[in-house]
């Protein structure tokens, strides 16, 4: 393993993923960078909600 703590790798799999999906998806800077900043922080709170209910259980 690259990193050390899974948190860190999710955070650039989030990262790459939402540049590259925003990349493709949408034409202009500001759609893009908008796009691609909801993008990581929907995966990083999903990320952290269900990592959280795992806990609980």
């Amino acid at each position: 393993m690259i990193f050390k703590s899974h948190f860190i790798t999710m955070l650039v799999y989030a990262i790459i993923v939402s540049v590259i999906l925003a990349l493709v998806r949408f034409k202009t800077k500001e759609e893009i960078i908008k796009a691609g900043l909801k993008m990581f922080l929907m995966m990083t709170g999903g990320v952290v909600i269900f990592s959280w209910l795992m806990y609980l259980i």
